[in-house]
């Protein structure tokens, strides 16, 4: 059985179908348009619109992997966070199979090697004939990583350049829905502990980036269940949901 069979065989299997195409605008957009009685995977070969960091466009050649899965939301809306935090740690446990490095989550989605992107995960609801779904678009780079201007990226292929990328891809979905399985048996402590613990920042002193823009430097005390950061200044302890870690505080 070849490796594009048995990623379509395994999907089916989490029924979730899979659609592939060669060129989209994002995955996120474009699974919309396929919305059914199943769960569905829409990966694409290249992205001509994709979206990075702040809405920023991010470049997405061939040979990295863009993918969004749309499933059934059955979870109140303070539960957004877990598909993110799904997400993140199955990339981390699908990385560390390539890559000897210390790879860490950058609150709230990106996964960083060295200080440098490699992949990046984003998160939205919708609603379909009354049933709300959750939409997770993953990009990881594999072959090759952008060049951006205010911030360094790398790929799997910096690190380890023997690489299938049908083998990776079958990897991943393993690794993601093996992760997926916690939401569905209730254990969201323990995809919440994984991702604190695969965190680099907490219990640090960093400097913040607020939405109203304003720069702070806090005390990133604890992740909470809902995704928000407990942070402490001046004695003071708050929980934000917004912001954007910028660097080390020395």
């Amino acid at each position: 059985m070849s490796l594009p069979i048995k990623i379509e065989k395994f999907l089916l299997e989490q029924n979730t179908n899979l659609i592939h195409l060669e060129t989209v605008g994002s995955t996120m957009k474009e699974i919309k348009k396929y919305i059914g009685n199943k769960n569905i995977c829409l990966i694409a070969d290249e992205q001509t619109e994709g979206i990075g960091r702040r809405g920023n466009q991010w470049v997405s050649p061939k040979g990295n992997i863009y993918l969004s899965f749309l499933l059934e939301y059955n979870l109140s809306i303070e539960d957004h966070f877990l598909f993110t935090a799904v997400a993140a740690n199955s990339i981390i446990l699908f990385l560390n199979n390539y890559i000897n490095e210390n790879i860490y989550i950058k609150w709230p989605n990106d996964i960083i090697i060295n200080g440098s992107k490699i992949a990046g995960i984003m998160t939205d609801i919708t609603e379909h004939k009354g049933i709300k779904y959750v939409i997770i678009g993953i990009g990881i780079n594999i072959e090759t990583s952008p060049k951006i201007s205010d911030y360094k990226t790398c790929c799997v292929n910096n690190f380890n350049s023997k690489l299938i990328y049908e083998e990776l891809l079958l990897n991943f979905f393993q690794t993601f829905f093996s992760e997926y399985a916690m939401i569905i048996n209730n254990e969201h402590n323990n995809i919440i502990n994984k991702f604190r613990d695969n965190m680099k920042d907490l219990k640090r002193k960093k400097t913040i980036l607020l939405p109203n823009g304003k720069k702070e430097i806090v005390f990133l005390k604890n992740l909470n269940l809902d995704g928000s950061i407990l942070i402490e200044k001046e004695g003071r302890q708050e929980s934000i949901f917004s912001a954007r870690i910028i660097d080390d505080f020395n």
